[in-house]
Formats: structure tokens, C-alpha cells, sequence
């Protein structure tokens, strides 16, 4: 028979097992969420989007939109400059051809002018019309840019 400090080391034992043994596989019994929904485009971006849709109501416009949808190179180390990159704003016509593309430029470009300068180039090199905004301008404004 067993003795009671047996009793009490043999069940702190087996607890301190069943611990370790939880804490261990705790990952593969309940799992994390690894995902969230975030939205699309800033409040500052959606402000944009308003003002172009507004401006441009018998055009389409489409929020960030991945550079390899607009270009292409045959080579391969060209295409890695820009293929995770996003333009912020894509003004179609009716044909679904690109009008312009325009890029708004927060606080956070600043110190990216020599990077804006490359994604510009780019766009105009494949033959597309650019147009920078640091401000969102008033619907007569985008009108006379862009039209």
C-alpha cells in the first residue's frame, strides 16, 4: 500500500505531466486565428476614391491595383521591381482602357521621392499618364488634369 506523501508525490506528478503535456500541444489543439480582415484602402484613400468617382462618374475607378496588372517586362529582374508594388488609383474609360493612374502621396512619401520617381518612370515608359496628389483636389481640378 502506498503510503500519503507517496500518494501526494505520485499526484503532483502526474498533474505537473498533464500541465507540460497541455502546454505543449496547446498550439495543435487549439489553434490561432492567423488572419484578419483589415480594410482595403486608409480613411484618406476612401476620401480619394469619393472624389474620383465623383469627378469621373462615366469612368471606372479601381483602388489599389498591383503594378503587374498594368505592366510587364520579358525580363525576369525587371519584374521584381515592382511585383509586389500597388498604385493607388486606376481611372478606366468604357473600352476598360487605363486613362490614368494616379498615386496620392501622404506624410509617408516624404523621404520616398527618388522611389515615386522610379514607379512614375515605369508607368510612362509602358505609356500611361501619371498624376501625383498630396492633397485631394476638388472635382474641376481632377477633371482638368485628367480629361
Amino acid at each position: 500500500m502506498l503510503s500519503s506523501s507517496q500518494i501526494f508525490f505520485l499526484s503532483l506528478g502526474c498533474l505537473s505531466s498533464l500541465f507540460l503535456m497541455f502546454t505543449c500541444l496547446k498550439s495543435f489543439i487549439f489553434t490561432r486565428q492567423q488572419f484578419f480582415a483589415r480594410a482595403p484602402i486608409t480613411p484618406f484613400e476612401t476620401k480619394m476614391f469619393r472624389r474620383l468617382k465623383s469627378a469621373f462618374p462615366d469612368h471606372h475607378v479601381l483602388a489599389q491595383v498591383a503594378f503587374s496588372a498594368l505592366i510587364t517586362s520579358d525580363n525576369y529582374k525587371i519584374r521584381r521591381k515592382f511585383n509586389r508594388k500597388v498604385t493607388d488609383f486606376v481611372i478606366l474609360n468604357d473600352a476598360l482602357e487605363v486613362i490614368a493612374i494616379i498615386e496620392l502621396d501622404d506624410s509617408s512619401h516624404l523621404e520616398k521621392f527618388k522611389e515615386d520617381q522610379l514607379r512614375d518612370s515605369m508607368f510612362k515608359e509602358a505609356g500611361y499618364c501619371v498624376f501625383r496628389y498630396s492633397e485631394i483636389p476638388n472635382i474641376r481640378q481632377l477633371q482638368k488634369d485628367i480629361l
